[in-house]
């Protein structure tokens, strides 16, 4: 038998997510307080469970179409339309595998091997690993602390060049919790409109805001060139039902349907009822999600009161930065270190870019009780290694 050839590169290059190594690690240990895991602690609600369940009895057990089941993406296209005050046809929606399988779809959708893609520095991981799979190259615009962790639009511009074909934006943004604001986004649209460039704008936390409005870039009429990504997973507590959706321009609708046959075929059958049960039922399950992540903002800010740590206090989504640069370490080893020493687990910083390896990020997706415990724990850790780097120097 002759030698096996060698696989591929692109793929084994591939960045892996610090996020699932701090899982992995600490799923090996006792009594770890859970600080890193993105989604929400509550069970579906049972609407959504009896709907989908109901759905499966009575046959709904075979694929859907690739762009998925009309009847739910009538009734995304009736929710976007009411809440951006325009009509969205139901032709253009896409319902996918996760938010991440629209992610997938609209980048793959207008990336070739060799464009380039602007994307944010902090910023998910997966956008990264997105273009490495696609061949694009990605660049990095900044959103540091000293700007509310937003980007610049003439930065952005800036960094225009003939091989950029996307920018990619987040808000409510993951890992900093910045809302962008109306004026801001508007911006962006008008500059990708200019360019000729396509917008991708990963809205999946847009019901979770706590400190002015969520602004869809879909409001600003680009019909054209914007791809809007939300889903079911946080709003609705539905992660494990894997469950997004994609607005695309008219014309790409059908390219970013064709790409789900090769990858996940369509989206699940039982999940996209699920997802039927979510929107038809009563909507105030997610008004109290938000109050329930929003009283969290709040303990967790509490618990860091008095410190540097908190650089700014999150708008939305349920996440926060912590600044451990006072621990003279790496992001990733007080990661570590935190887990090992103080058994609470927490994601580097590093992980969503070079600018933001001064930070760790938690999510206040546990219960309260266990959340206030486990910023305790990391204060406690992080006063402590301060005080010994400053001995160290003495």
């Amino acid at each position: 038998m002759a030698n096996l050839r060698e696989p591929s590169r692109r793929a084994g290059s591939m960045p892996r997510s610090a996020i699932r190594e701090i899982m992995s690690l600490a799923a090996t240990m006792p009594d770890v307080i859970h600080l890193e895991v993105g989604e929400p602690d509550a069970a579906t609600p049972v609407p959504i469970i009896e709907r989908a369940f109901g759905a499966v009895r009575a046959g709904a057990t075979k694929y859907a179409p690739n762009a998925g089941l009309k009847t739910l993406r009538e009734l995304v296209a009736k929710r976007c339309s009411s809440r951006l005050k325009q009509g969205i046809a139901a032709d253009r929606i896409v319902i996918t595998t996760g938010a991440i399988g629209g992610l997938f779809s609209s980048m793959f959708a207008v990336l070739d091997a060799g464009d380039e893609v602007l994307i944010p520095d902090p910023g998910w991981p997966n956008y990264e690993a997105i273009c490495h799979l696609a061949g694009a190259t990605p660049i990095r615009y900044a959103m540091p602390e000293s700007r509310g962790f937003l980007p610049d639009l003439a930065e952005l511009r800036s960094l225009i060049t003939p091989k950029t074909k996307a920018i990619l934006i987040n808000t409510p943004g993951n890992p900093t919790g910045a809302v962008f604001p109306r004026a801001l986004m508007q911006g962006i649209v008008e500059l990708v409109r200019e360019h000729g460039l396509y917008l991708v704008s990963d809205e999946i936390y847009e019901d979770i805001v706590f400190d002015g409005e969520h602004v869809s870039a879909a409001e600003f009429g680009a019909d054209d060139n914007v791809f809007i990504v939300s889903g079911f997973s946080k709003s609705y507590a539905m992660t494990g039902w894997r469950l997004g959706w994609l607005v695309c321009p008219p014309a790409l609708a059908a390219v970013a349907a064709s790409l789900q046959e090769p990858t996940t075929s369509c989206a699940s059958t039982p999940s996209q009822m699920a997802g039927e049960g979510a929107l038809l039922g009563d909507q105030q399950i997610v008004a109290d999600f938000r109050a329930t992540f929003h009283r969290r903002r709040d303990l967790v800010v509490g618990a860091l009161a008095g410190t540097s740590y908190l650089p700014i206090i999150p708008a939305g989504a349920f996440y926060a930065l912590v600044d451990v640069s006072a621990a003279g370490m790496t992001s990733f080893e007080v990661a570590k270190a935190a887990l090992v020493d103080a058994s609470v687990a927490v994601v580097p910083g590093s992980t969503f870019g070079p600018g933001t390896d001064r930070y760790v990020r938690i999510a206040y997706t546990i219960e309260d009780q266990r959340l206030v415990e486990g910023v305790r724990r990391l204060r406690h850790f992080l006063e402590n290694r301060t005080t010994m780097k400053k001995v160290a120097r003495a």
